[in-house]
């Protein structure tokens, strides 16, 4: 039953980020302005999703993070799998919802996209790797050091905006295979997803393997449920 719960608490969660995010980045038009709006809407989504399954522990939201976790050590394979597959059914169900409200918008329904996308599939996979090794650097220093507690998405959301900001121009900052997956739905264009699949994954393995290195195996009872 605890990893059923898990599943519908990341399935929730992932659902409301990646609404938010698509939203906030399909609203807006090119351009130094509108990067900022979507880098903020992206950190405020995941603030907003981990406040509202706070619950249960801290949610994930993104495949990536989850994976970074497991690396540590932290976490069965069984509980892995229900949240991936809830981020996953998330991200999907995100993405039908968002072909529905903008299919006919001239959008490109927040499809991440930057000048390496289309250009240099290597140099997007690093991109997304090292952003992504940002947010799950944080989200682990963060939960698993045991001293921020509920204030713990202030600072993971900030950095989500910090590295959304830093990458928009080059690859959209897509940094959740979730997130992507959700866009790839919403606009049946799954040509580049893979990229945005293997750079975060891979970026945040190598959080995991460093976190596994320097952080202690303490912190609260909620946090070793994460």
């Amino acid at each position: 039953m605890d990893h059923l719960t898990r599943f519908a608490a990341e399935l929730f969660g992932t659902f409301i980020l990646c609404v938010i995010a698509i939203l906030a980045m399909a609203g807006t038009t090119q351009g130094d302005a509108a990067h900022l709006v979507a880098a903020t809407g992206y950190g405020l989504g995941v603030m907003a999703a981990m406040h509202a399954c706070s619950a249960l522990g801290p949610v994930h939201l993104n495949p990536a993070v989850t994976l970074a976790i497991f690396a540590t050590g932290r976490g069965s394979f069984v509980r892995v799998a229900a949240c991936i597959a809830g981020q996953l059914v998330g991200g999907c169900l995100a993405g039908l919802l968002a072909m529905w409200l903008l299919g006919g918008e001239g959008t490109a329904l927040g499809m991440p996209a930057g000048s390496f996308t289309k250009t240099d599939a290597i140099k997007t996979v690093v991109v997304e790797g090292l952003l992504t090794m940002v947010w799950s650097a944080v989200f682990l220093g963060c939960v698993f050091s045991g001293k921020l507690g509920a204030a713990a998405p202030l600072p993971i959301g900030l950095a989500v905006v910090a590295a959304a900001l830093a990458g928009l121009p080059f690859t959209g900052a897509g940094m959740n295979p979730a997130r992507s997956l959700a866009s790839a739905v919403a606009s049946l264009d799954f040509t580049t997803l893979w990229m945005y699949g293997a750079g975060p994954l891979a970026g945040a393995a190598l959080a995991g393997l460093v976190g596994r290195v320097l952080l202690a195996d303490g912190g609260s009872p909620a946090t070793r449920r994460a």
